[in-house]
């Protein structure tokens, strides 16, 4: 299906300014834009007079369709969406995640033939502004979603399963955890996304997401808490994860050692599944 292109302004915009989240997972010596967490945009910005639009999770975001002259542009208020596409009937794509402070962009999802599904109870702010205020907003969003777009194609093409989860997973606490909420090093938050999600996402399948997720727990890198909230325990370790700086012990491979083996005598090695090979970081 053809969308025509939205239309271009020539009056210069300027910087479009990209800050970090306020807090930040990543070592405090990295750059914001450190190969796991990419930038994010600042929530500050105009607020909407006219009431938030509400979805209970599960639900398919229904927007008004865009007009070529006046696209409608959202902020999440609170909750997580998904963007996605549906491959096939049983198939399907995570593009991004967009967290408190994230913008809609109603034209932009259509010219992507996807979909918006909340991830938790989701509440979305009409952005109401003036016309140049609007364009600024909409550049400065275009640009973030191609910034986490070729980041993440990095990480699906070149990233082992073990980086693309500890990336991710520093990538959804830079979006969700809150100011103050941390304790020492620690960093915890909601965590919205199933293994499945995060499957879709990080095109991995439910197992290898599940055995890295083990992985990194029994390293103490991550915990679990209650009410679905996840905590990195070990932020900066985690980034160095992410980046094939720190590789992740082989733990089941130890733990499935055979008792009492005999010494000197070599155990077979079994043929590595496609899901232990690409755990492995």
């Amino acid at each position: 299906m053809y969308m025509s292109p939205l239309p271009v302004d020539s009056r210069p915009l300027g910087p479009l300014p990209i800050s970090a989240p306020p807090i930040s997972p990543l070592p405090a010596l990295e750059p914001a834009s450190f190969g796991v967490g990419v930038p994010l945009p600042s929530p500050a910005g105009p607020r909407a007079a006219s009431p938030a639009l509400s979805w209970a999770t599960g639900l398919t975001v229904g927007l008004p369709a865009p007009a070529a002259d006046a696209a409608p542009l959202y902020r999440v208020g609170k909750g997580c969406l998904a963007l996605m596409r549906q491959l096939d009937a049983e198939r399907r794509q995570i593009l991004d995640i967009l967290g408190p402070g994230r913008l809609l962009d109603a034209a932009v999802l259509a010219r992507l033939e996807g979909t918006a599904v909340t991830l938790a109870p989701t509440e979305l702010e009409p952005v109401e502004a003036p016309p140049e205020l609007c364009r600024r907003l909409r550049a400065e969003n275009q640009e973030l979603l191609l910034v986490r777009a070729l980041g993440h194609v990095t990480r699906l093409g070149r990233q082992s399963a073990g980086e693309r989860v500890a990336a991710a997973l520093l990538d959804l606490a830079a979006q969700f955890a809150q100011a103050g909420a941390a304790r020492g090093p620690a960093v915890g938050f909601p965590l919205h996304l199933g293994r499945g999600d995060l499957a879709d996402w990080l095109g991995l399948t439910l197992e290898t997401v599940s055995r890295c997720m083990s992985r990194l727990r029994e390293e103490g890198l991550i915990a679990f808490g209650r009410e679905g909230r996840l905590v990195l325990e070990d932020p900066a370790a985690l980034a160095r994860v992410a980046v094939g700086a720190r590789k992740v012990e082989a733990l089941y491979a130890a733990k499935g050692r055979p008792a009492g083996r005999p010494a000197g005598r070599p155990a077979s090695r079994p043929v590595p599944s496609a899901n232990a090979a690409t755990c492995a970081p």
